[in-house]
């Protein structure tokens, strides 16, 4: 038999994911053998006619094999890209969404305008993407306390990892429960919380942790305590944004009103147009308004 060629990898690969139902065959076929070949996409179409050696044809043909009965690509290489930045992702974290991105461009913009004493917490970090990234995002220059917090070691595991290779400047990374570990006060939270209800679970995301997928009560129910635990914690003129889901939007409005009483909150739409993103602004207080 002829030794295997990129071509002909790219294009078995592909016909193998394509039959198995995946939505991005080639892509993945690509991404696949790039990371076994340690090349980039320049690097892969520069060879394409070139033999490829035959134990990193059988990694190769296994990986696809993996992706064919629905293991995410994000866990068969080990990593994902998050606003411009190359994570580790294990099984242990939710891999990271570009809706996601958001909460990093929002929270930028805030924390930006702030010229006082500032306090980010992001809540359920997971891998750290939304810290770290804003931790890029705003530079070595911003001075305040950043943290990404979650209730997982395994997964803080990941983001201490992640804070080795990526971050220019110091995040700390606390291990518990939503916010039950901080006193206050915070001048902006995010959250990327569990969400989904169970009956939303799908083959793809079989093989993510549940628990940073589902949660009670219509998805809410982790949501109705940090909203509970936020409106304690943070301080006048702070805000915070938190992930939803589409279906949750009277919900997250209303409880949110319920524990933020003097409070600009909105639902915000991601780029596709569905009401994503639950936005809270704590008014000042008439003191503050009036100095």
């Amino acid at each position: 038999m002829h030794p295997w060629t990129t071509q002909a990898l790219l294009r078995e690969a592909s016909e193998r994911l394509r039959a198995a139902g995946v939505d991005t065959p080639r892509l993945d076929a690509e991404v696949l053998l790039m990371h076994v070949l340690g090349v980039d996409r320049a690097g892969l179409y520069r060879q394409l006619s070139e033999p490829v050696a035959p134990e990193a044809v059988n990694r190769f043909l296994e990986l696809v094999e993996r992706r064919a009965r629905g293991e995410p690509v994000a866990y068969l290489t080990g990593h994902r890209e998050f606003y411009g930045l190359d994570f580790v992702v294990t099984p242990a974290v939710l891999i990271p969404r570009p809706e996601t991105e958001f909460l990093v461009s929002w929270a930028a913009e805030r924390l930006r305008r702030q010229t006082s004493s500032r306090v980010f917490v992001d809540v359920g970090t997971g891998c750290g993407a939304v810290v770290i990234a804003l931790a890029h995002e705003l530079g070595p220059g911003w001075s305040g306390l950043m943290v990404g917090s979650d209730v997982s070691l395994p997964a803080l595991r990941v983001a201490r990892l992640n804070r080795e290779r990526l971050t220019p400047r110091r995040v700390e990374l606390v291990c518990g429960d939503l916010l039950d570990w901080c006193r206050g006060p915070i001048d902006l939270v995010t959250a990327n919380l569990p969400y989904l209800r169970p009956e939303q679970a799908h083959r793809g995301l079989a093989y993510e942790p549940p628990h940073a997928l589902f949660a009670a009560e219509g998805g809410f129910a982790l949501y109705r305590r940090l909203l509970r635990q936020a409106a304690e914690r943070l301080r006048p003129g702070a805000g915070m944004i938190c992930e939803i889901d589409p279906s949750q939007r009277d919900l997250a409005c209303e409880t949110a009103r319920l524990f933020f009483r003097q409070a600009r909150i909105e639902i915000l739409p991601d780029l596709a147009g569905r009401d994503r993103y639950l936005a809270i602004e704590v008014l000042p207080s008439p003191r503050t308004r009036g100095s």
